[in-house]
Parts: structure tokens; C-alpha cells; sequence
């Protein structure tokens, strides 16, 4: 099945799917698969290919091309229309940051979650320097993209009244590990992505970067020695060079 076309940022989003039915191939038949933005439903379709139950789910069904299976409308920013504990997988790719209620996103994909089970991620990386440096000039997610506007803020789906917003909810690393910390939902790996050359320019503020986030380190591990295991893990984060080169944020959490 051939990758359909799309933007360059997204591309990596389908180079990490691809690449993780292939890695996981042996586990993955029989496993419950929703994903929850599908869009043509060829990431679906990957895991469908690899034996797994892939359901599929997005706000608009019709865009569902790629899969010969049956595409249910959902609205992310309401209660899922799927049972306690159904998923092993769950799928969220380059949605997130449209998404004015996170929160409730997390809470409902822990719902739906069995313990043990996954959720893959994938977003812009506003943890990216590039991504930091731009927020400075103009807050916006790249320094060559227009800033945040009311004209373009909301997407009118064609012949449809209703829409989802534009990128207006970018969320870093840190912001999403917190609101999925709330629901239970652990980082167990950060897939680094293609290297952003803007990015390794900037590299040059690693020095204050990791200074800075160190002395917050240690002053808030002075003072909450109970926090160790978030605040290590966090500092870890911020301070990691594949989080800060890389275009793209793939990340997975682990449920419990």
C-alpha cells in the first residue's frame, strides 16, 4: 500500500507507523487497535495488515479511502464513543494540537485503555528549539509561518458547516507528559525524528538550557525529595537533545 501524499512534517508521522508494525509484527495480531483521528485510514490500515483489529474513528468519516473497514464519527472534545478498557493500542496522530480540551483527550484514551495498553502520539515538535525560537519572534510554531490569527483559526470542512481548529493548542512535551500523568499514562519511549538544521544552529543556548533546568532540578528536589522520580524524568526531558533537534514529536505512553 502505497503512502499517500502529505506534508513534509507528516510524512515522519507515517515513517514512524510503518515502521513500528514492522518492529512489533510478532505482537500485534489480535490486538484491539482504535485510531481515533484516521483520516484516509492507511495508518489503520498498516496495523490491519499485521493481524491486528484496527477500529477506526474520525470526526470526518468520509475522508476514510485507504481501508476497506468502517469509519465511526467521533468528537474528540466529547465522551468516546468506545468501552471501558476496549483498546490496546490507541492511535492520536497529528491531532492533538487542535484539540481545545486536552485534558479530556487524556482522561478518555485512559478510559478506553486496558492496563498495559499504548498510546501513540504524534504532533509538532514545540519542544524543538526551532520550535522555542519561533514562540519568541511571534508565538507561533514556526518563524515562517503566519501568527495566530482569527481568519484562519477555525477549518470549515467542505460543504459542511462544522470544522476543527487550526494548530492554535500546540502543546510541548512537558505540558502533554503532565495532563497524561493526571490519567496514569507514562512515557515509555520518545522516538526521535529527522534532525531540524534551524535547531542544531541553535544548539549553541544548550549550555543555559541545561543550567537553568538543572538549578530547578535540584531547588524543587530540595524541597519535594518525594517528587524524584517526576521531576528526574523531567529534567530529563527538558534537557534532551533528541527532544530538542528533532522536527517532529513521536512519543508513547504506557498505561498503569
Amino acid at each position: 500500500m502505497a503512502q499517500p501524499e502529505v506534508p513534509h512534517s507528516r510524512q515522519l508521522a507515517l515513517d514512524y507507523f510503518e515502521d513500528y508494525v514492522k518492529v512489533h509484527a510478532r505482537q500485534l495480531p489480535g490486538k484491539s487497535v482504535y485510531d481515533l483521528s484516521a483520516g484516509s485510514g492507511y495508518i489503520a490500515g498498516l496495523f490491519q495488515a499485521q493481524g491486528a483489529h484496527a477500529h477506526l474513528f474520525d470526526l470526518f468519516p468520509e475522508q476514510n479511502k485507504r481501508s476497506d473497514l468502517h469509519c465511526e464519527k467521533i468528537d474528540l472534545q466529547k465522551p468516546f464513543p468506545i468501552a471501558d478498557a476496549a483498546a490496546d493500542i490507541v492511535i492520536c496522530s497529528e491531532t492533538i494540537e487542535h484539540l481545545p480540551d486536552q485534558h479530556h483527550f487524556f482522561r478518555e484514551t485512559a478510559r478506553i485503555l486496558k492496563t498495559g495498553g499504548r498510546l501513540l502520539l504524534t504532533t509538532p515538535n514545540t519542544s524543538s528549539l526551532r520550535s522555542r525560537f519561533a514562540q519568541f519572534l511571534g508565538e507561533s510554531e514556526h518563524y515562517s509561518t503566519p501568527l495566530p490569527n482569527e481568519h484562519d483559526a477555525f477549518v470549515r470542512w467542505p460543504g459542511r458547516t462544522d470544522g476543527y481548529f487550526g494548530k492554535i493548542f500546540l502543546s510541548g512535551l512537558l505540558r502533554l507528559r503532565l495532563l497524561a500523568a493526571l490519567q496514569g499514562l507514562r512515557i515509555d519511549r520518545v522516538v526521535k525524528t529527522r534532525v531540524s538544521s534551524t535547531s542544531q544552529l541553535l544548539l549553541i543556548t544548550y549550555p543555559l538550557i541545561w543550567f537553568f533546568s538543572w538549578r530547578n532540578y535540584r531547588r524543587q528536589l530540595h524541597a519535594h525529595p518525594e517528587q524524584r522520580t517526576a521531576l528526574t524524568e523531567i529534567f530529563q526531558l527538558n534537557t534532551s537533545t533528541g527532544v530538542l533537534l528533532s522536527k517532529h514529536l513521536i512519543v508513547e505512553w504506557v498505561k498503569g
